[in-house]
């Protein structure tokens, strides 16, 4: 039997609108899932370049777009796994690079982290055990996808498929 600090059996009849709650959890959290990733990039690439920097959520040519600062931004919640960060390149060394690219790793994987030692660590309401779940789940995601060597799936603005994180790291270490 699968339970979490509650008492409901998520594998049976009982459970049934539960998963379904975490899953639609999931889809809405994710692209707030890829902000956090993509503000793990920024954070460093502010303190290593003096130009400014962009950050994406979603689809490209957003409704939601502005200026703070050094950040240019847009957020769009239509294909929310789409994430990038802008930011010059050229003026980063190896080690200045590998902290900003680690960044979005890092800030995935420890809102992944933090969220799963809420849950099991902690005794919640039914509701927002679904929430925690469904946002570890939305982090979780994001660093797998991010971690793993490849090409990502094309979009308009990476016809021929970004590159994850961790491709990026090997290719600045082994190309």
């Amino acid at each position: 039997m699968l339970t979490l600090a509650n008492s409901i059996d998520y594998l049976s009849i009982q459970g049934l609108p539960w998963v379904l709650g975490a899953w639609v959890g999931l889809i809405l959290l994710r692209p707030f899932a890829t902000f956090v990733h993509e503000v793990g990039h920024i954070i460093p690439a502010l303190l290593f370049t003096k130009q400014d920097v962009f950050i994406r959520v979603g689809q490209n040519g957003s409704k939601w777009n502005g200026k703070v600062g050094n950040i240019l931004w847009e957020f769009n919640i239509m294909n929310g796994n789409e994430g990038f960060s802008g930011y010059d390149k050229a003026s980063l060394n190896k080690v200045s690079l590998f902290i900003v690219i680690s960044g979005g790793l890092l800030s995935s994987f420890s809102m992944a982290c933090v969220t799963g030692w809420q849950i099991f660590g902690n005794h919640h309401p039914i509701w927002i055990e679904i929430f925690l779940v469904s946002w570890f789940c939305a982090n979780a995601l994001v660093f797998i996808r991010s971690v793993i060597p490849l090409r990502l799936k094309p979009t308009n603005s990476f016809p021929e498929g970004p590159p994850s994180d961790g491709l990026e790291l090997k290719n600045l270490f082994f190309k």
